[in-house]
């Protein structure tokens, strides 16, 4: 779990959101490999974390991840 801040907040919500999008990008294809219940659960959590990144985006606070 990282914690985003608000100091330097645009540049470290950028890398952390294009960590989670190549997170999502990855565990996308592995569900498409292998439909298992371990790889929706997968899809789900970067789906979430990418929401909460652009929830911390949009209202400049810390939040943890």
């Amino acid at each position: 779990m990282s914690v985003m801040t608000t100091d330097g907040a645009p540049d470290v919500l950028l890398v952390e959101f294009e960590l989670a999008r190549l997170d999502l990008a990855a565990a996308t294809a592995a569900l498409h490999s292998k439909d298992t219940t371990a790889a929706r659960a997968e899809v789900e959590n970067c789906r979430a974390r990418i929401d909460r990144i652009l929830d911390s985006w949009n209202a400049g606070v810390r939040v943890p991840l």
